[in-house]
């Protein structure tokens, strides 16, 4: 009699603690491997991406504006991803100058990458426009894709210049990028790093910056119903633990962990990044627009 009472007690308290265990493991982000790519990678053969998704790499994240031109390989490289399961995702990388290749539509490139010609001013200033480029590189693609980037980091050889005005200029190309983003029903996420060069010299705001230009960047971006997750480029293990909160996030929902890897058979000198995410940026609700 003891023991069968002992052993309903045993019970009991194990049934009692599921739903405590459960809650438990529901708050731990399910992560996933992948890759992200640029139009330097160029055209994917169908046997690489193959042995990507057999290596465990289960999304890509595809540039589909350069800061200068279209990425002309990202329908194919999002295409190629997907036809082996991958997940798929793209990013748009701002330039702050409106400076554009003259053959930022169809790329005509030279050897090492770059288009040919001098830079023209863009169409329409801004990075509505260039968000609106990255759309049209994706064609039929856009519709899979989970979310839209927005990478913001400076490219260019001077630093970032630190008047008022080209400092709020460059505040307000972010936030019509990611307002175009959402106009286009994608979810938007930042793509940035504690460092140099990245958003604290662009934007001029940390998590301590006071002031309505600040303010007003970092109420878009920890909006309670409707945040822009940070994407963070931090070296080391494939974990998306142990962050150390910068500019306007406390979390990141991922983080490029490893730079330019020649790896899964493609040609010498082409590279992919490589990132872990959380899965759940994979499949979230058409934002609404502000």
């Amino acid at each position: 009699m003891r023991a069968a009472l002992a052993l309903a007690v045993v019970a009991v308290a194990a049934l009692s603690s599921v739903p405590a265990a459960a809650k438990r493991t529901s708050t731990i982000p399910r992560t996933a491997l992948g890759i992200d790519v640029n139009f330097y990678t160029g055209p994917i053969a169908q046997d690489v991406w193959k042995r990507m998704q057999l290596a465990g790499e289960q999304f890509a994240i595809v540039q589909a504006w350069g800061g200068r031109s279209r990425n002309e390989y990202a329908e194919s490289q999002l295409a190629g991803a997907r036809s082996v399961g991958m997940r798929t995702a793209a990013y748009v990388l701002l330039n702050y100058d409106n400076q554009v290749c003259p053959t930022f539509d169809r790329p005509v490139r030279a050897a090492g990458g770059r288009c040919t010609g001098d830079s023209i001013p863009q169409p329409q200033d801004g990075g509505r426009w260039q968000v609106r480029q990255g759309i049209a590189a994706l064609g039929s693609e856009l519709t899979p894709a989970a979310f839209v980037a927005i990478d913001v980091e400076w490219f260019l050889s001077a630093t970032p210049p630190s008047d008022p005005v080209a400092v709020q200029r460059r505040r307000d190309t972010i936030l019509d990028a990611i307002d175009e983003v959402i106009a286009w029903r994608k979810q938007p996420v930042i793509y940035t790093r504690n460092g140099r060069r990245h958003w604290l010299d662009i934007t001029g705001c940390d998590a301590t910056s006071v002031g309505i230009d600040c303010d007003r960047l970092h109420s878009v971006v920890r909006h309670p119903r409707r945040p822009v997750p940070l994407w963070d480029v931090d070296k080391g293990d494939p974990a998306l633990d142990g962050f150390q909160p910068h500019g306007a996030w406390t979390s990141r929902i991922g983080r490029q962990y490893s730079f330019d890897q020649n790896l899964f058979g493609l040609p010498a000198g082409r590279t992919v990044d490589l990132n872990v995410f959380d899965v759940s940026i994979f499949s979230p609700s058409p934002p609404r627009r502000r």
